[in-house]
């Protein structure tokens, strides 16, 4: 045996904590990833979760599959813990980390292998929505929530990532094994320190917008639970780490949330260009849709304001919160 057929060239990596949540299913990600255009006999696939979900993975996973292997980890473990054993169990030298509510499109594994074959150690890639159920009557207005909830790390043209989603990424082997995600902040933060030291150790970050995938999305959860989330996750960043972006803004005492919340919806424009650059759309049709944009981004950013001002009454039930959403 030859050692490249002795051993995967990609090692999927898809944790089961959105799983636990009912937020999607890892059995569909893999289903996804059965169907892409890369040789998925060249791929190990590796699902980390609990007892209950290992069990019920083995089951549905045991008869014929065309991949090099399927391996199941059982722990009962947070988000990044979870990625951090699925890393430790692979043989590919490639990781690609993807979560269990999200899809990745057809392309997907062909651009991380690419893009890591002409000399990236880390690749980003876009992350679009998709209904939890059903077809979206209003399928552009979920892009334009994507550009919300994602766009931050779309860098100037042809620049490198300006941050990762840790559902749709690839590493070089080498390159994450240097430093790995954090496990002391739980479900919170550990992604974008980990952007931070990849920086900061001189990595190169390449942002792919062929690399796609679709996020399971409702607008409920949109609003009520991921960016809640964000507004706590940006609030405790700026007490833990000096170097997060807009670090000062924490002086301002009880406008801190206000003042994040205007400075995020003016951003959300630029953000939205490029984003919508990188789905082909033209310029006419990116302003057109200006007003929702508006409406969504102030959706948003106003609850990411509730939850910097609910941390500041109530830290521990925030973090409560986070730890759980």
């Amino acid at each position: 045996m030859t050692e490249s057929a002795a051993r995967p060239r990609v090692s999927v990596l898809i944790e089961g904590y959105n799983d636990s949540l009912d937020l999607g299913s890892a059995l569909e990600t893999v289903k996804s990833i059965a169907e892409q255009s890369y040789p998925v006999e060249r791929v190990e696939i590796i699902l980390t979760g609990n007892e209950s979900q290992a069990a019920r993975w083995r089951e549905a996973l045991a008869g014929e599959h065309r991949f090099f292997a399927v391996k199941v980890i059982a722990a009962d473990a947070h988000y990044y813990r979870l990625k951090n054993l699925a890393a430790e169990a692979a043989s590919g030298d490639i990781l690609a980390f993807t979560d269990s509510d999200a899809l990745p499109e057809k392309g997907w594994l062909e651009a991380i292998v690419r893009g890591i074959d002409s000399g990236a150690q880390v690749v980003a890639g876009i992350t679009l929505f998709r209904p939890e159920t059903g077809e979206s009557r209003f399928p552009n207005l979920l892009t334009v929530a994507a550009s919300i909830s994602w766009g931050f790390l779309i860098g100037d043209r042809g620049g490198p990532a300006r941050g990762f989603m840790s559902h749709n990424v690839g590493f070089r082997r080498s390159a994450f094994e240097q430093l790995r995600y954090r496990e002391d902040l739980g479900r919170t933060c550990a992604g974008s320190f980990l952007y931070e030291n990849l920086v900061r150790a001189g990595v190169s970050i390449r942002f792919q917008p062929n690399q796609r995938v679709r996020h399971v999305f409702t607008w409920s959860w949109w609003r009520n639970r991921l960016h809640v989330r964000f507004g706590y996750e940006v609030f405790l960043l700026r007490r833990i780490n000096p170097s997060a972006p807009h670090a000062w803004t924490r002086h301002l005492g009880l406008l801190e949330p206000l003042a994040t919340m205007a400075w995020h919806v003016l951003l959300d424009f630029p953000q939205w260009l490029r984003f919508a650059r990188c789905l082909g759309w033209s310029w006419p049709r990116r302003v057109a849709y200006f007003p929702c944009l508006l409406l969504l981004s102030l959706g948003a950013r106003s609850a990411e304001a509730f939850a910097m001002y609910s941390t500041i009454l109530d830290a521990e039930r925030m973090r409560r919160f986070a730890l759980s959403n």
